[in-house]
């Protein structure tokens, strides 16, 4: 098959580039062990085993210049940007389904609950929720979602103890703020994301617990309609002028909207 007529990314991987690939894995396993010839050879003190491994390592080398080569040339014959705007579609519409993954999709925005995709072909990737994810197989983008989606709802959810963490926080950034600013608000906005951090000081806890976790947990208090921490305040949360500093949270229906700040606050 020509290098142009590869119209899917699929078809260029497996088809355009399949033979290459597996001359490079051949090559390099060659490889591997004209290196340990060449180790022997050098720990035994034989010379003439040493130059013919030398010199069988420098053939292979040769050897794997030329498929690196020939991948570096056929690579730009693949238009990644229009495969985005034309094909990419069809075949991610077709992986979400053989996922079961329920989409509303108007190219280039996808609604996966609890994910927004969003392709962006001029920058050549997707974002998952505005995190960049460049791994542009449509099977290999559903696959990812599918796991992501049956991991959150697999995570058991205590609302209440939720709410408290959500409290504690907010306690500790205001008066982070207090002590900043001096000045003394009573039940004043905070960014979610400012409690987020809090959250999970650590990179390590980012990493077990990362902000679309973090949304998704707030979308279930939403869903749940507890919205009363154990001291009895109450949990509101609202938008931002910034984009920037906004989340993505899905609400009680589930659908997205961009909340940024929150306070808990006593009725009457």
């Amino acid at each position: 098959m020509s290098n142009h007529l590869s119209k899917t990314l699929d078809e260029f991987l497996d088809l355009t580039l399949q033979e290459d690939f597996k001359n490079l894995n051949n090559t390099h396993r060659s490889m591997v062990n004209a290196v340990r010839r060449i180790k022997t050879a050098g720990d035994e003190g034989n010379l003439e085993a040493l130059q013919q491994a030398l010199a069988r390592y420098g053939e292979l080398l040769d050897r794997q210049q030329e498929i690196l080569r020939n991948l570096q040339e056929k690579m730009p014959s693949f238009n990644l940007q229009s495969y985005m705007q034309e094909e990419f579609h069809q075949g991610f519409m077709n992986a979400l389904a053989a996922e079961s993954l329920a989409v509303e999709a108007e190219y280039p925005v996808y609604e996966i609950l609890p994910f927004k995709v969003r392709v962006l072909p001029e920058k050549e990737m997707v974002t998952i929720n505005d995190r960049v994810y460049r791994s542009l197989r449509p099977s290999v983008l559903a696959g990812h979602l599918k796991k992501s989606i049956d991991r959150l709802n697999a995570a058991s959810f205590d609302a209440q103890r939720f709410l408290q963490s959500l409290a504690l926080a907010y306690d500790t950034e205001t008066a982070k703020q207090i002590v900043k600013t001096k000045i003394e608000v009573s039940e004043q906005e905070v960014l979610l994301k400012d409690i987020y951090n809090i959250l999970t000081p650590m990179p390590r806890q980012k990493r077990d617990y990362p902000a679309q976790l973090f949304t998704f947990d707030l979308h279930r208090i939403l869903r749940s309609g507890l919205t009363s921490a154990p001291d009895g305040r109450r949990l509101w949360l609202g938008n931002v002028r910034n984009n920037k500093q906004a989340l993505v949270v899905l609400d009680a229906q589930g659908q997205p909207q961009r909340l940024g700040v929150m306070k808990f606050y006593r009725e009457g």
